[in-house]
């Protein structure tokens, strides 16, 4: 996925968890913080989306483990 079409997804998003090395980050935010951390963490040097996301609502996961996911897909506190 190229640099346009990965921020065009990250636009729909308005929390981002980032697995960065054996650390996860967890954002909130309007769009131009959700879009420029996405710029910054899901578009690689070359232009390309190089990592697995998840989009779920208005959250948008980059990258996986095991326990990324579960706190991505379980349930949230307003459930």
């Amino acid at each position: 996925m190229d640099r346009a079409a990965a921020l065009a997804l990250a636009r729909q998003a308005r929390r981002l968890l980032v697995k960065a090395g054996a650390e996860v980050r967890r954002l909130e935010g309007g769009p131009a913080l959700v879009e420029a951390e996405a710029a910054r963490h899901l578009v690689h040097d070359d232009g390309l989306l190089r990592v697995p996301v998840l989009v779920l609502g208005d959250l948008l996961v980059r990258g996986y483990t095991e326990d990324l996911y579960r706190e991505a897909l379980g349930p949230s506190p307003s459930r």
